[in-house]
């Protein structure tokens, strides 16, 4: 018995495989940014960087804690303006894009001014912030922040100093 099967031809493997990942590629490039959830703590990180990159500067400082960002105002923020940036959740050492870690406790110390009666640090949001300047591969560099948050039952909040770093500044006035 003979066999009378037709055989695919070998670009067709290839031209597929090819086809496949052009419309990957073309699927990555035409999705948005991804909006988080406002009520998580990755959300409220989100929400004071998108106020920052858009210089909405009170709206940045809505998210910062009350006790933590004290007299400080937007034009405190302004005055470490970092420029255009991107940011990503997580980094290098995060697997699996974005590391959120819960019941972190963090000690403020004695000598940083702050007073003892400050919200408890329970969850760090690491970022990757990407700056790009002007052209080519001398002007662009990455940046990783652990965001600092609490979280009072209604809200979760930025505490500590957040990147741009500028509360030290108008804390110390």
């Amino acid at each position: 018995m003979s066999s009378t099967g037709r055989t695919i031809p070998g670009w067709v493997l290839p031209v597929g495989v090819g086809a496949i990942v052009v419309a990957l590629v073309v699927i990555a490039l035409l999705r948005g940014p991804v909006t988080l959830d406002p009520d998580s703590p990755e959300g409220t990180v989100q929400e004071y960087l998108l106020a920052v990159s858009e210089d909405r500067w009170n709206d940045a400082l809505d998210v910062v804690h009350e006790d933590w960002r004290g007299s400080c105002e937007g034009s405190d923020i302004e005055m470490f303006d970092q420029g255009d940036f991107t940011a990503e959740l997580g980094s290098p050492d995060a697997l699996g894009g974005f590391e959120v870690s819960q019941g972190f406790e963090a000690d403020p110390g004695d000598d940083s001014g702050v007073a003892p009666t400050m919200p408890e640090v329970t969850t760090l949001v690491e970022v990757t912030i990407q700056h790009v300047e002007g052209g080519g591969l001398a002007s662009a560099w990455d940046e990783y922040v652990a965001f600092e948050l609490s979280d009072d039952g209604e809200f979760w909040w930025i505490v500590g100093d957040p990147w741009p770093y500028f509360l030290w500044n108008c804390r110390s006035n």
